[in-house]
């Protein structure tokens, strides 16, 4: 009896460390995969943190004089790397639920693709040599698209400032993290929507800086 215990026994611990044997590179690949995940993570809420003090010379754009060099010069620098935020996050954005990875993503989608408008509004300002004429003038102290440009600049801040948001909640209390992430949403889609209803991208800039010859010569007038 004892000896068929023995072997049981045996038995059970062979097949103990069988499943080990098989179980465990898995279970150690995975914990791998989370522990990166959440290095990529808080480097991530780092970088989103810093972006406003490294973008804080795009404002210089709505002005015509050396504040829009600085300006143009800090798009140049910063806006290819902001524009590729997107794929950065997709390497840890599974580790997410699926809510709070979509809200993200949309942030980032929304930054890169005003980054791009914003950028073609510029270039078309420095081709058209509309900004040399306006740096040269010292009664003009504003473009004449600072509004529309202002507001693309506002909406990169709250682009960053929503997808850090979204990436800071924690499901850990559950009321609050449907209630931020509802409200994050929100906020998404009406950028979103303000964006498609102006055509950023081609229409409003391109009409802004057509007309920006008029307002110069307007302002200008002693």
């Amino acid at each position: 009896m004892m000896q068929t215990a023995l072997v049981s026994a045996g038995t059970a611990a062979a097949v103990t460390i069988a499943v080990e044997y098989a179980a465990k590179p898995r279970l150690e690949a995975r914990k791998d995969r989370v522990v990166e995940g959440m290095r990529l993570r808080r480097q991530f809420e780092a970088r989103l943190l810093s972006l406003p003090y490294d973008l804080k010379f795009l404002f210089g754009l709505t002005l015509a004089n050396v504040g829009w060099l600085m300006g143009a010069q800090n798009l140049d620098d910063k806006g290819d790397e902001c524009s590729q935020l997107h794929v950065e996050f997709g390497k840890f954005s599974r580790t997410l639920p699926r809510w709070q990875e979509k809200v993200t993503d949309g942030f980032l989608m929304q930054l890169s693709s005003t980054l791009i408008a914003l950028d073609f509004h510029i270039s078309t300002y420095k081709q058209a040599g509309i900004i040399d004429q306006l740096i040269k003038d010292d009664q003009v102290s504003e473009v004449g698209t600072a509004d529309y440009i202002k507001m693309m600049v506002d909406d990169i801040y709250i682009c960053i400032m929503g997808a850090y948001a979204a990436l800071a909640v924690r499901p850990g209390r559950p009321i609050r993290y449907v209630r931020q992430l509802r409200s994050l949403t929100k906020t998404r889609q009406e950028l979103a929507a303000k964006y498609a209803k102006n055509d950023t991208t081609e229409t409003a800039s391109t009409s802004g800086v057509t007309n920006v010859g008029v307002d110069v010569k307007a302002q200008s007038r002693p």
